[in-house]
């Protein structure tokens, strides 16, 4: 049976009729008006059941390049989302909606904030990370549409930023949905997880929030794009690798916090502090201590490494580790075990959280905003 799989990679030869296609060739049937092109593909009912897709398959490119999308997506399998740009650029004269990638989104939105999810068609999600493959990232429901500004070519652009939820899903069901005369046709062979959905019930993908993470799940693949632009970052001095974190927590807009940067001599064992407040009516406010510790990815961090910033904890305190390397199965499993209120950021988490804070973008790294944080960080240590 042909089933996409996360994680799993399949052959790309560029065209619904190539043989053996495991992707456009796989998802396409007759009449459903597949397109070979880059990003966003909606496919249609055969029966004009709904005027929604029967399914959508988004594609993001792992590696910039002509005129494909100079912004990057965020795969956080980890959190169980992605966070998808939509496929707007620079025009001096359409707006955001006036693409058809994202007035597609916005009619699939309508109807998810209607509560009409029989409707709603299922989203595959699959990364491009070469020529001739792709990457399966899962089943994916459209959990909001935010409008974020960004810059395309030194122009300001509007895109939907789109969050999708991930599972898994199996080729015969997207035909049949898309073959369906009824309604009650649609779900056929659907996997619990949609099944659960239509009913109201997200089941979020659930992989690393309460198990162990491996080493290849929290630091990119060697010689990556991705790692090369970690290496980068661990490059700097421990001093200067504190200071980026600071203000990469600084650059979190989306929830209400303060944080403060340790004195580099007599810090007490740690690097930063500072204090969450929950949005009003609540107000509550929830005091956090962290270390950044920058390793190279062949040194891991290890329990007694996590125990001193525990040890320095007090009643109510949450605690933050951010690394450039990655935790030892052993540090979870303590972290894990014994319920300890410390939030473990590896190599990759810290490149997603400078992907969405626009750090990284183009797999380039901002030199000017880090040459501008350094600048500041001497400021700090001379006073």
């Amino acid at each position: 049976m042909k089933t996409y799989r996360i994680g799993h990679t399949y052959k790309d030869r560029g065209g619904v009729t190539k043989e053996g296609d495991q992707f456009l060739a796989w998802l396409n049937i007759p009449g459903s008006g597949m397109l070979n092109s880059p990003g966003i593909r909606p496919l249609k009912y055969i029966n004009e059941v709904s005027p929604l897709p029967a399914y959508l398959v988004l594609v993001t490119h792992e590696k910039t390049r002509g005129t494909l999308n100079p912004w990057d997506d965020i795969v956080d399998h980890s959190a169980g989302q992605i966070l998808y740009w939509g496929d707007a650029k620079f025009d001096p004269v359409k707006r955001h909606t006036d693409f058809s990638g994202n007035r597609v989104l916005q009619s699939i939105f309508h109807s998810v904030l209607e509560g009409q999810t029989e409707f709603v068609p299922p989203i595959l999600h699959f990364s491009k990370p070469r020529k001739g493959e792709v990457t399966f990232n899962g089943l994916c429901i459209l959990d909001r549409l935010e409008l974020s500004w960004f810059d395309d070519h030194g122009k300001p652009v509007r895109n939907f930023l789109v969050i999708l939820n991930v599972d898994e899903v199996a080729v015969s069901w997207l035909h049949n949905r898309a073959k369906a005369r009824t309604s009650s046709e649609l779900i056929g062979e659907a996997p619990d997880a949609w099944r659960q959905y239509v009913k109201g019930n997200i089941q979020k993908l659930d992989l690393w929030k309460s198990s162990i993470r491996s080493m290849q799940d929290q630091l990119p693949a060697e010689n990556s794009q991705e790692s090369k632009l970690l290496s980068q970052i661990a490059s700097v001095t421990p001093t200067h690798f504190e200071a980026i974190v600071v203000a990469l927590f600084r650059q979190m807009t989306s929830i209400c916090h303060s944080i403060t940067r340790t004195r580099p001599t007599a810090d007490g064992g740690f690097d930063f502090y500072g204090a969450f407040v929950l949005p009003r009516p609540l107000g509550y406010s929830m005091k956090f201590m962290g270390e950044a510790k920058k390793y190279q990815r062949s040194s891991p961090v290890q329990p007694k490494d996590v125990s001193r910033l525990v040890a320095r904890l007090g009643r109510g305190e949450y605690g933050i580790f951010v690394t450039t390397s990655y935790f030892t199965k052993q540090t979870q499993r303590e972290v894990l075990q014994d319920a300890y209120p410390v939030r473990l950021i590896s190599g990759s988490d810290l490149i997603n959280m400078m992907k969405e804070l626009r750090i990284i973008s183009g797999g380039v790294l901002d030199q000017r905003w880090v040459d501008s944080v350094l600048e500041q960080s001497a400021i700090h240590s001379r006073t």
